[in-house]
């Protein structure tokens, strides 16, 4: 078996004006525009101190959902693994994992396809904003 590569003479030029292969132009322009779906996450077993701000957004493609939900603390938030979670909006077809990340550091957390739910990883009584983010088959 030989393998080719991807086409680069039918080169486009991108919106900066670099130019590009087609095939890269084309996938690039599959979620242009997209914003997304905005949710309002539902998180359980949250320790707030000062009340939260918490938004979510989503996006389905293909099979596929990509998801984010920030939390930005009143004063600072906890988590605990296993007692910690966000219901997900959309359907989840196979446990996977999550990531929490913020300015002090990132963890894993694990996506359940039976209870559609985000489980978080531990923190504590952290003051800077938090992105939780996964992707799904759905």
């Amino acid at each position: 078996m030989t393998i080719s590569q991807a086409p680069i003479a039918d080169k486009l030029l991108d919106d900066n004006g670099k130019a590009r292969p087609a095939w890269v132009e084309f996938f690039s322009e599959l979620n242009r525009g997209d914003v997304g779906t905005t949710f309002t996450p539902s998180i359980t077993g949250l320790t707030e101190v000062g009340a939260a701000t918490i938004s979510g957004v989503y996006y389905q493609n293909s099979g596929f959902a990509d998801w984010a939900v920030k939390i930005v603390p009143g004063t600072n938030t906890s988590s605990t693994f296993g007692a910690t979670f966000i219901a997900l909006p959309f359907n989840v077809t196979a446990d996977v994992p999550c990531f929490a990340a913020g300015t002090s550091g990132a963890s894993l957390g694990v996506i359940t396809a039976a209870s559609k739910q985000a489980f978080l990883p531990t923190w504590t009584t952290i003051t800077t904003p938090i992105t939780i983010t996964g992707r799904v088959k759905n």
